[in-house]
């Protein structure tokens, strides 16, 4: 009877102890989670900023949960501010983090205003890190734009014989 009175309490003891961990655990997850929410929507704040002459508001980003979160930018769920919101997002993943490189693709930059794109170019250029981008709006850009393209390009693609491993992958031979 003894031993299972002894059991009892020790079990009911590691029952608080966990529920004291678990507790623990919840309340430092959700710490670190507003912090990298202060970091990133700052960061995003402060890239926003710089693409517009006149104030409009960043995307955002809110953890409700670390397996639950809310990204948007209020009051405008258009297709150019969600792709321009998803860019910003990843800038500031890039600028904040140990993260090496990020990479996107010309889809991203189709309907952004020019002073929009001629920023975030811009943005891409102020970092050491990598940053290869699809861009075929060459000709469509800001002479200042275009010079810091040239300067960077690595690899440009294009028709007859130029394409990635010398041929088309979408041709029926």
């Amino acid at each position: 009877m003894r031993t299972q009175n002894q059991a009892f309490l020790k079990q009911k003891e590691l029952q608080e102890v966990k529920a004291n961990a678990d507790e623990v655990l919840r309340r430092s997850i959700e710490d670190i989670l507003r912090e990298i929410e202060v970091t990133l929507n700052g960061k995003m704040k402060e890239f926003n900023d710089s693409l517009f002459s006149n104030q409009r508001k960043p995307p955002y980003i809110h953890f409700n949960r670390y397996d639950s979160y809310k990204f948007e930018t209020p009051m405008d769920t258009g297709t150019v501010s969600n792709y321009k919101g998803m860019i910003v997002y990843d800038l500031a993943m890039l600028f904040s983090t140990a993260l090496p490189a990020l990479a996107h693709d010309s889809l991203l930059f189709k309907n952004l205003e020019k002073n929009v794109e001629d920023g975030i170019i811009k943005i891409y250029n102020s970092t050491k890190k990598q940053v290869p981008i699809a861009y075929d709006k060459q000709d469509d850009c800001r002479p200042e734009t275009r010079d810091i393209l040239e300067r960077n390009c690595v690899l440009r693609l294009s028709n007859d014989n130029c394409e990635l491993y010398g041929r088309s992958w979408n041709i029926e031979e």
